[in-house]
């Protein structure tokens, strides 16, 4: 063969070369692989949460001060009020306690209700990440690994998309807000912006920013912006008048007082992003160098603006005392909604090579990236030692005599028909604030030993402030500590291990020989904390 004839192309009815066709395989077999993994990734979701559901005790420590939320609702109680022993509200919003209420008046007063509330959500974050990659591709397999990728970020946010708390619903409302700023009218937009915000009120300033992309339909985007600051407001003054100015108490003068965490606002990028979806975010980088977008668009200004403020807003929080993972929730989600438009970048550049080899190679990262996060769904299983201990010590503490503060298991309290109680979670900032009427009313019960029992998850020294179960007060009343057989587990994790007692305790309860209890010795410990 010479070499002009070897530089001719191949005419359409050749037979397409050894090398191209292995390429072409590889490419279809490596974009099944990844559609496969992203639906199978949607479908454990879905399994481990259904199997979830019912568990009658606490997946997280803090679903119990929602579950007590939702109970003071459906029983025609204030969610925020002055701070007092028997209640004290978290920092949070009040549309998710309100939905969960509702439910729950369907599924009964239980976890189910909340929890259902966590699952629907997420299923309709994977669905809007769905759509509103579609919408942009038109290219089915991007938008479902897109998806697939936001499923599988379970296992790094320690299984909190089903758990019954606030992220999932927030999420669900911040990504439909996203998709109706991006194609539908503002005021929708606003109304959704308006949800997501009284979901979780870390939202705001992200809504309020949402639509500077627009600046370049000025009447568009200053309608949007001014519904959502007008529809905010309006909801704050609302929320202030119906509960005498308790919601803004804690939902923003709480929530302003946590401290900053250098440690983790350092960690934030390489530990927090680019740990988990270092994959995915070299892809984002690479489309962008390889096909550039047009910048002075509307749909690139969109994506740039809003992507600044979700990684810079999401950081700002994670950054402050007491975020945890389920913080990093809607940053995951927009990454996830990138990741598919930047396949889809890739794929139509590699397509324009007439070359199915960087195509191939696209989606053999893909795979890469979705594999990454398989888990086993039994990971996510409560063990039956933890439900036969949780069911014990609910059996114990019902027939314990008299008040038993269980500080981190308020709802435990109620099913056992104790009185109702704060959790120490929302207490602690009340009482490191020194909000006197509290701080007197804690002391007045323990100096007249108005406790049957307190019980921790942990030690007394690890709960703020320390003066509360480590001070002398409470040391010179409550000297008798049992604990629970197996609390030496490493597996058994915010449990009520801990319980401190009067001396002159009766032995029943939770003081009970036959209870999952070790009697211990009454100990009149000094503190070298001077306490209050």
């Amino acid at each position: 063969m010479n070499g002009s004839a070897a530089c001719q192309g191949a005419t359409p009815g050749d037979p397409m070369p050894a090398d191209t066709a292995l390429a072409k395989r590889a490419e279809r077999g490596f974009r099944f692989l990844g559609c496969l993994l992203a639906v199978g990734l949607i479908a454990v979701f879905a399994l481990v949460a259904l199997r979830r559901l019912r568990y009658p005790f606490e997946l997280d420590r803090m679903e119990s001060a929602m579950m007590t939320s939702i109970w003071r609702l459906a029983h025609g109680k204030p969610l925020y009020g002055p701070p007092t022993l028997e209640w004290a509200a978290f920092l949070y919003a009040p549309l998710f306690f309100h939905i969960s209420a509702a439910v729950a008046k369907l599924t009964g007063l239980s976890y189910v209700a909340p929890r259902l509330v966590s699952i629907v959500s997420t299923l309709g974050s994977f669905a809007v990440i769905y759509a509103l990659v579609l919408r942009e591709t038109r290219r089915h397999a991007a938008a479902l690994v897109a998806a697939g990728l936001y499923a599988a970020m379970y296992p790094v946010v320690l299984g909190w998309f089903d758990v019954g708390r606030v992220d999932s619903l927030s999420v669900f409302f911040f990504l439909a807000a996203l998709y109706s700023t991006r194609w539908t009218n503002p005021i929708l937009a606003a109304v959704l912006w308006l949800l997501a915000f009284q979901t979780k009120q870390s939202i705001l300033p992200i809504a309020l920013l949402a639509f500077l992309p627009e600046w370049r339909r000025p009447g568009r985007m200053v309608l949007g912006m001014g519904s959502v600051a007008v529809f905010a407001a309006a909801s704050v003054v609302l929320c202030n008048r119906l509960s005498g100015g308790w919601y803004s108490f804690y939902v923003f003068g709480v929530a302003s007082r946590l401290a900053l965490q250098p440690r983790q606002a350092a960690t934030y990028i390489p530990v927090d992003l680019l740990e988990p979806l270092g994959i995915a975010i070299a892809l984002i980088i690479v489309a962008v160098l390889l096909a550039p977008p047009a910048w002075r668009s509307t749909k690139a200004s969109f994506y740039a603006i809003v992507t600044l403020l979700i990684v810079g807003g999401v950081g700002f929080v994670r950054a402050h005392e007491g975020a945890n993972v389920n913080a990093l929730m809607p940053v995951y989600a927009w990454l996830a909604v990138l990741f598919g438009l930047a396949v889809h970048r890739l794929l139509a550049w590699s397509e324009q090579l007439a070359n199915p080899l960087p195509a191939a190679v696209v989606w053999l990262f893909v795979v890469v990236q979705l594999a990454s996060h398989l888990y086993l769904p039994g990971r996510y299983k409560v063990s039956s030692e933890t439900l036969a201990y949780r069911t014990q010590f609910l059996d114990a503490l019902r027939t314990t005599p008299g008040d038993v503060w269980a500080v981190n298991h308020s709802f435990d309290g109620i099913l056992a028909g104790k009185p109702t109680h704060a959790e120490m979670d929302a207490l602690d900032a009340v009482l490191g604030r020194g909000y006197a009427p509290v701080v007197n009313e804690l002391q007045q019960d323990y100096a007249s030993g108005h406790f049957a029992a307190v019980v921790l998850d942990r030690d007394a020294e690890s709960y703020t402030p320390e003066w509360v179960f480590n001070g002398p007060l409470f040391r010179a009343h409550y000297s008798l500590m049992v604990r629970a057989p197996g609390s030496e587990q490493p597996s058994l994790a915010d449990q009520p291990v801990i319980v401190y007692l009067p001396c002159d305790a009766p032995v029943s309860g939770l003081n009970s020989p036959t209870a999952w209890f070790n009697r211990g010795n009454c100990l009149a410990l000094p503190s070298s904390n001077p306490g209050r």
